[in-house]
């Protein structure tokens, strides 16, 4: 009777295990997409790219935050005329676009070449990888893995860019085409 009660023990356990594992195994693993801050600002053909890339970056086991999308005409002038304008112009224009004053250090560097950008239409993002909830601003490996998975996606990334190299940011190709087409002020925004 020793026997049979180890023996059906043992058996339950075995049945029990196999049930509660059962349903792990046989569910396809979903990929969910947490973002930093929402992508509706984004033109809607370039939010599909967007959300391809966070989901392949997670895919391959690296977190994003995409923290910067769309940008209005007031900030892009603000960001252009840093690093260019005197400290007392570059933070009245960051003043009329919202944005927080900076110091003479931060107003030494040039932060974007463009005075219209991508952003300006929503075919911008910036983003930054993530380790234990923690921004990875200096991990090349990081950073380069997810300039791969961009470019596989078919968007341009920053990385490659010859003179201001800028790993953050990924863009629709050829943004300046669709723009023409896409106004912000004709999309159907969620």
């Amino acid at each position: 009777m020793r026997i049979a009660n180890g023996v059906l023990k043992i058996v339950f356990v075995v049945i029990l295990f196999f049930f509660l594992l059962l349903p792990v195994s046989l569910e396809p693993y979903q990929w969910k997409i947490r973002l930093e801050i929402g992508l509706s600002n984004l033109n809607y053909q370039f939010r599909e790219y967007v959300e391809k890339f966070v989901t392949e970056c997670s895919k391959e086991g690296i977190s994003v935050w995409i923290y910067s999308t769309y940008r209005s005409k007031a900030v892009q002038k603000a960001l252009y005329a840093q690093g260019r304008e005197p400290l007392e112009v570059v933070n009245l224009l960051r003043q009329e676009a919202k944005l927080e004053p900076i110091d003479e250090r931060k107003n030494r560097y040039v932060v974007t070449k463009l005075r219209v950008s991508a952003h300006n239409y929503g075919l911008a993002a910036d983003f930054v990888p993530v380790v234990d909830g923690k921004p990875q601003w200096y991990n090349d490996e990081l950073w380069l893995r997810c300039g791969c998975i961009a470019l596989n996606i078919g968007m341009e990334w920053g990385g490659l860019w010859k003179g201001l190299v800028d790993k953050p940011h990924i863009q629709m190709k050829n943004w300046r085409k669709v723009a023409t087409f896409n106004h912000l002020d004709r999309l159907v925004i969620e």
